[in-house]
C-alpha cells in the first residue's frame, strides 16, 4: 500500500509568486510565511480597496497549494 504523497518543497518567495500569479491583480504583493496550523499562510499587500477580495483568494489558492508544497526553510 503507498504512503501519502511526499511535496515539494518550495521557498516563501516562490510561493507568493505563485499565489499572485493565480490571483493575477496589478499593484499586489503577497508575502509567505511560517504558520504553526497550517504549516505556511499568504498574506496580501494591495490598495484598501481589493485587500480584503485578494486576501481571500490568497487563502483560497494556498489551501489547494498546500496539497502539493511545504514550506522550505
Amino acid at each position: 500500500m503507498p504512503g501519502p504523497r511526499e511535496k515539494q518543497k518550495k521557498t516563501a518567495q516562490e510561493l507568493a509568486d505563485m499565489i499572485a500569479a493565480r490571483i493575477n491583480v496589478g499593484g499586489i504583493f503577497v508575502k509567505v510565511h511560517k504558520d504553526p496550523a497550517l504549516g505556511w499562510h499568504p498574506t496580501v499587500v494591495t490598495v484598501p480597496a481589493a485587500a480584503l477580495n485578494c486576501q481571500m483568494l490568497a487563502e483560497k489558492i494556498a489551501q489547494e497549494l498546500r496539497a502539493e508544497y511545504d514550506l522550505k526553510e
